[in-house]
């Protein structure tokens, strides 16, 4: 499981197996913030963070498509 974590302006993810984390570069950090859009870019909290863990593929299938 890792975590998506933002500490003011300094991204990172965290491994919970290694309890490592490493920092997010540009590239990886404006993908999440067009991703998350505002989970993660509320400038009013200062840590944010998002759960990412596998999912069976069943599961992913019954989740919801948006087609925009």
């Amino acid at each position: 499981m890792f975590y998506i974590c933002r500490f003011s302006d300094n991204w990172s993810l965290y491994d919970v197996k290694t309890n490592k984390s490493r920092p997010l570069n540009v590239e990886e950090t404006e993908l999440l913030k067009k991703l998350f859009g505002s989970l993660l870019n509320d400038n009013s909290k200062i840590l944010s963070a998002v759960k990412v863990e596998t999912i069976s593929p069943n599961k992913l299938l019954q989740l919801p498509v948006n087609t925009k």
